[in-house]
């Protein structure tokens, strides 16, 4: 029987690892989940104490997160959803979203992550056409977000502890009772979905935020401006600024600043870079603004935070 806690400290492991691909390479997953013949898999995270935060992000699995403790914020379809213990977050494939901090808050939650080839190989199948394919990139569900005691959190629940519980113990031996489950909890999220179309203004604007999140990804280390981004995706800045929050929830002049804090906080930990270096190849033109907002965003000055997530670790 395979122990759980050395699955957590692989997935401590792989969270680490997955952040830093987040961060250094894209916030479009490439790699994927899961083994080619198991395309399933789950990982456990805890923010503050594993990792800062998850920015905006997209990949092709399906995700079910799953609270196990305390209190955080998923950003999900455009909205701020305050998670707390036992709620359930629901995301489509290619559907951006993000976890974060709310506040000094910690959260522990699970990752399930599966595609639907797990469960239906052929793609022109009855389940494939009639119930996987409703679940895309453009997708729109009455809320992502399942709470504690809802009537769909309470038929979803006991099935995600479920496939915690089979995972844990060897996933190879528990395949199919895994795949029923997963079919089991898609069978009741049938109702959630409020429409699908490709030539939404969602989808539109889903596109366009893609694109912007690239590209703020791509130039970071460099000056930014709202009228670049904006042009970007051909609109006014004023439009682009409203575009921009509505979908993310941040303004955009703070979403770069906090991409790049969550930046400067990774290499601040690996101790190799003075700050006023760490600034600038971060983004930031002055050293003293730069310490100014990690210390709002952190709760502690670079060289202090450096020094309590060692103490943490040790």
């Amino acid at each position: 029987m395979a122990d759980l806690t050395n699955k957590q400290t692989d997935s401590k492991q792989y969270s680490s690892t997955l952040q830093k691909h987040l961060y250094r390479e894209s916030l479009r997953e490439n790699k994927a989940h899961g083994k080619k013949s198991f395309p399933f898999v789950m990982y456990h995270g805890r923010i503050p104490e594993w990792l800062g935060g998850y920015p905006l992000h997209w990949h092709n699995e399906f995700e079910i997160i799953f609270i196990t403790y305390g209190e955080g914020i998923i950003n999900v379809q455009g909205k701020k959803y305050f998670c707390t213990k036992d709620d359930i977050i629901i995301i489509p494939p290619q559907q951006i979203h993000s976890i974060v901090q709310d506040g000094q808050k910690k959260i522990a939650y699970y990752n399930i992550l599966f595609d639907f080839s797990f469960l239906e190989e052929n793609p022109d199948s009855f389940c494939s056409r009639t119930f996987f394919e409703r679940f895309s990139e453009n997708t729109i569900l009455i809320t992502p977000h399942i709470k504690k005691d809802s009537e769909l959190n309470v038929k979803l629940l006991p099935l995600i502890n479920s496939l915690i519980e089979m995972y844990a113990e060897n996933y190879g031996d528990n395949a199919l009772l895994i795949k029923a489950r997963l079919f089991e909890i898609i069978h009741h999220l049938q109702n959630q979905i409020v429409s699908v179309t490709k030539n939404s203004s969602y989808a539109k604007k889903h596109s366009r935020l893609k694109k912007v999140i690239s590209f703020i990804q791509e130039n970071f280390s460099r000056p930014i401006s709202i009228e670049e981004a904006a042009e970007l995706i051909n609109l006014s800045p004023n439009r682009f600024m409203k575009m921009f929050k509505e979908q993310t929830g941040l303004p955009f002049i703070q979403y770069v600043n906090d991409y790049r804090l969550e930046l400067a906080a990774e290499s601040i930990l690996q101790g190799t870079k003075s700050i006023t270096q760490i600034a600038f190849e971060c983004g930031f033109e002055s050293t003293s603004y730069f310490i100014n907002l990690f210390h709002k965003k952190f709760g502690l000055a670079p060289v202090a935070y450096r020094k309590s997530k060692l103490n943490t670790t040790q």
